[in-house]
């Protein structure tokens, strides 16, 4: 009989093979008091413990080398830099002197109060940064055992090119030995979208499942499996029909990734000669490599919270390299850099004190950083002393009121005359958007437009608050709607007031990356579409072949019909929306 079992997709894919079960065996934690006597050696222990961490991490890199790319790089430094932190090993070495107990035991404690902090967080993609420093301690422990890890020794193949590797838990240097094998695909039990992870996996194009509970229990060595990236569902034991659907399927999806590219190189223009301009999102190195392979006008949407993710704050210099790299990359295309979009609640402990009890509500983006200004003034000095480099914007996120606008611009007016008394040369029209996000700023949206340079639509967070849903909660998803008759009305207000101010209109959301809702929203009058770089190539094919004008008349129609689902209009703009 099958069986299938459900997880999340992180990387849209389908893969098919035998499972191989990676199952380290527990790690039994002693834990036990010390003789006074005996604490400096524990905490040498330690030492030596992460030495040897630090060293294997090293070895991982040097196999990589230039083939891994440079977000598997990135992201092994990263552990490498969590293994070095203070908070972590300094302060395991404090528990073994303060309580004298054994290394294992006051690392377990270190990292589980560590982990409390980051449970604490209300956003998905910050608070998934515990695995992070799950793997990290993990590996230390290990290394005060003794015991090697699994997936460098003989029970992984060297050639994976027909495995679907199951595992409880991978780490980034896992998965880049893994990538270098070849693995078809992996499922995890734990995990989640926003992991280093589940990021490398993506930048990879390995199919994966991440989430699957019991899975190692379920799943039997050896047994015929297929991976489901998009739906995230691992089926076993697949019979004949439905082994010949998915190869037929990802063969299918094969052919279709090769015809897509060849949108890539025509025109941005519609079936009835209407130009749009499609933009990436993005944040780490390997994406605007694949911006820029994409063929992007620019970027518009490059979110900074990255630079926050290791326990402190960045000061200027740190985030002043990051944006120069990236306008660097971009080799003179526009970027345009989103200020700090978190809450308190999502940030290192020194802004501990700006947490509240309903994060999602609270003090975040840009009332965070108008509430921490020297924060908020670092980021700003760093965004325009990087405008040297090539055409920057910035990007206000999670407006409420116009007072906030003034405020930022004044700031933004400080910083620029502070820089220029130090002698740099700072672009002096540096344009400053503002993100339309929340109910507030899409309802006032006329007033914002008089003090902002342009409006970037932000539809993720708009549809939740709009609809009051969270799609991740399974018991309302069925409410998610992208084109609900309030959201649309909404948008279209948006898209009136750019088009009065003739400001541009962007919208960066996931509605501008799916293919579907892009005809809506060109239907609507935008004409500028910020996405991931991997759905750019399907957007600008359900562009090319839209008919701007009929579009326009399909959404005007249903407007003004009203009683019509969202469906309705997705299903009458892709039957009827293309050039005839």
């Amino acid at each position: 009989m099958s069986l299938t079992l459900t997880g999340i997709g992180v990387t849209t894919g389908i893969a098919l093979g035998k499972v191989h079960r990676l199952t380290p065996g527990e790690l039994a934690l002693p834990e036990y008091h010390l003789e006074a006597g005996a604490v400096d050696a524990e905490v040498e222990r330690i030492r030596r413990a992460v030495k040897r961490g630090d060293e294997f991490l090293s070895g991982v890199l040097e196999r990589v080398g230039q083939s891994g790319g440079e977000t598997a790089r990135e992201l092994l430094e990263a552990h490498r830099l969590i293994m070095q932190d203070p908070l972590l090993m300094e302060s395991a070495c404090d528990r073994v002197r303060e309580h004298r107990i054994n290394a294992e035991w006051a690392l377990a404690q270190q990292g589980e109060s560590l982990q409390e902090e980051f449970r604490r967080l209300d956003d998905e993609y910050l608070a998934l940064r515990r695995e992070d420093l799950e793997q990290v301690v993990n590996l230390i422990q290990r290394e005060l055992a003794e015991q090697p890890s699994a997936l460098f020794s003989t029970q992984v193949p060297h050639r994976l090119d027909d495995t679907i590797l199951v595992a409880g838990e991978l780490t980034p240097a896992d998965l880049t030995v893994l990538s270098q094998r070849r693995v078809a695909g992996l499922v995890t039990e734990h995990g989640g979208p926003w992991s280093h992870t589940a990021i490398l996996a993506r930048s990879l194009e390995i199919p994966m499942v991440v989430g699957v509970h019991h899975a190692l229990e379920l799943l039997t060595e050896g047994e015929s499996v297929v991976l489901d990236g998009h739906y995230g569902a691992v089926l076993v034991n697949p019979d004949d029909n439905l082994r010949r659907h998915y190869s037929e399927k990802q063969a299918s999806s094969r052919r279709h990734r090769s015809e897509m590219q060849r949108f890539l190189s025509l025109p941005s223009r519609t079936a009835d000669d209407k130009s749009f301009s499609l933009f990436g999102n993005a944040e780490l190195p390997i994406e605007f490599e694949r911006c820029m392979q994409a063929g992007v006008s620019g970027i518009g949407l490059m979110r900074t919270e990255y630079l926050f993710l290791d326990g402190r704050l960045p000061d200027e210099e740190t985030q002043y390299r990051a944006y120069s790299n990236a306008l660097r990359a971009m080799g003179g295309r526009p970027v345009t850099i989103r200020t700090l979009d978190a809450g308190g609640d999502k940030l290192p402990d020194e802004l501990a004190l700006t947490r509240g009890p309903n994060p999602a509500l609270g003090l975040r983006g840009l009332r965070l950083s108008l509430s921490v200004t020297d924060l908020f003034r670092d980021q700003l000095r760093a965004i325009l002393r990087a405008s040297t480099e090539g055409p920057v914007r910035i990007l206000l996120p999670m407006l409420t009121t116009v007072e906030e606008i003034v405020q930022a611009r004044q700031l933004i007016a400080e910083c620029r005359e502070s820089l220029r008394s130090e002698g740099l040369n700072i672009d002096p029209e540096l344009p400053v958007g503002g993100m339309i996000e929340t109910p507030a700023a899409a309802l006032d949206v006329h007033n914002m437009a008089t003090e902002l340079d342009f409006l970037s639509i932000g539809t993720n967070d708009l549809i939740q608050y709009v609809l009051a849903i969270d799609r991740q909660d399974e018991l309302v998803s069925y409410l998610y709607d992208p084109a609900h008759p309030g959201l649309v009305e909404l948008l279209a207000r948006c898209v009136e007031a750019g088009r009065e101010r003739n400001l541009e209109v962007v919208v960066c959301g996931e509605l501008a990356g799916d293919e579907r809702t892009a005809r809506m929203l060109l239907g609507l009058g935008v004409s500028r579409f910020s996405m991931p770089p991997t759905q750019v190539a399907a957007v600008k094919k359900s562009l090319v072949e839209a008919s701007a004008d009929r579009c326009r008349r399909i959404v005007t129609q249903f407007q003004s019909r009203g009683g019509r689902s969202g469906t309705d209009l997705l299903e009458q703009l892709r039957d009827e929306g293309g050039a005839r």
